[in-house]
């Protein structure tokens, strides 16, 4: 199995990470005992295990995927789809709790409506009452309705459209390629977006790399309270660093002070060789994670494109025409295909 084959170098991988992030377990400075199991742990908790798989898969992009794939697209990221179904179960196992009658008489209303996220019950509800939820009912909410993972699904960034459109065609025998790479990952579908591969994983690894020295980089007013995400590349050309924050407080405060001007200012001086990489600083809210787990995950991510595309050594590729492009994609996932259910 590729996976067994792979552990020792992913825990001296995870050991290494651990180790250069400074990362401290909230229970204060203990040894890393299986540093995997520690990293799957941190990432389990927060909802964010298929960050793991994600990486997984990107070293073994370029050993154990045929060269056709690995050199016409890269693994971008791996998003869990959820849903929950209001049923009579669920209006039972809140009848229990003997309190917030109005929610329950409210949701018995959609028994049988499902929903993705916690969000749509949410605005479902307040318009069947008529007023906004309040702060206790919307914890009673979050305890009683589990959403459950019901689709994972692999983003790919690729070449161009046709490469895109080929691999649709050939999306079956791809997901049973994966499956048998990754079994425990159980991939349910294949999305592609057209991208620069080499573009991609170099500004991937550049905010990997801020993250992981943000708190020296900056000062505590602003480590504290927010941590590199990614680069959105609104043109070739210009690029805005995301900032997440927790709330929408420590948000607006930063906007005021220090602002993104002084920020990024103070970027470009500390870090001169950023001047062309980002042009903007934004901020975007992520209630799920907190900072530590936020900077964790970025600088995962950066240390996992450290293998350079093919694309970006074969330079006879990147001229090539369109339209032969297209025709030899086909081709060639034709005979992936066939070599694909085979095995």
């Amino acid at each position: 199995m590729a996976i067994l084959t792979h552990q020792k170098q992913d825990n001296n991988l995870v050991t290494h990470f651990l180790r250069t992030i400074h990362y401290q377990s909230s229970t204060g400075n203990k040894p890393y005992g299986n540093t995997l199991n520690i990293l799957s742990a941190i990432f389990e908790a927060a909802g964010q295990k298929h960050l793991l798989y994600l990486v997984k898969l990107r070293k073994l992009w370029f050993e154990e995927v045929d060269a056709f794939l690995a050199k016409n697209s890269y693994p971008r990221n791996i998003s869990v789809l959820s849903q929950f179904t209001v049923n009579n179960n669920v209006i039972q196992e809140c009848l229990k709790a003997n309190s917030h009658t109005d929610i329950l008489n409210a949701l018995k209303k959609l028994n049988g409506e499902t929903f993705k996220h916690l969000k749509q019950i949410k605005a479902r509800l307040q318009k069947i009452l008529k007023r906004t939820l309040s702060s206790e009912e919307l914890e009673f909410l979050g305890q009683k309705l589990h959403f459950k993972p019901h689709q994972t699904i692999l983003h790919l960034t690729v070449y161009d459209g046709g490469i895109a459109q080929a691999l649709r065609f050939e999306t079956e025998a791809y997901l049973r390629m994966f499956n048998r790479l990754l079994p425990e990952l159980k991939l349910n579908n294949i999305q592609c977006h057209v991208g620069d591969l080499g573009q991609t994983q170099f500004d991937q690894q550049h905010v990997g790399l801020l993250a992981k020295d943000w708190h020296i980089v900056t000062p505590p007013e602003v480590h504290l309270r927010c941590s590199p995400a990614f680069l959105h590349r609104v043109s070739r050309g210009h690029a805005v660093l995301v900032l997440y924050v927790n709330s929408k407080e420590e948000m607006d405060l930063l906007k005021r002070t220090p602002g993104a001007d002084w920020l990024l200012q103070n970027l470009h001086q500390k870090l001169p060789e950023l001047r062309d990489v980002i042009q903007r600083i934004g901020f975007a809210l992520k209630h799920e994670l907190d900072l530590e787990q936020i900077r964790l995950r970025t600088v995962v991510l950066g240390n996992s494109t450290e293998v350079p595309s093919s694309i970006i050594k074969d330079k006879s590729f990147q001229t090539e025409s369109h339209s032969s492009k297209n025709t030899n994609a086909k081709k060639q996932f034709a005979k992936i295909r066939k070599m694909i259910s085979g095995n």
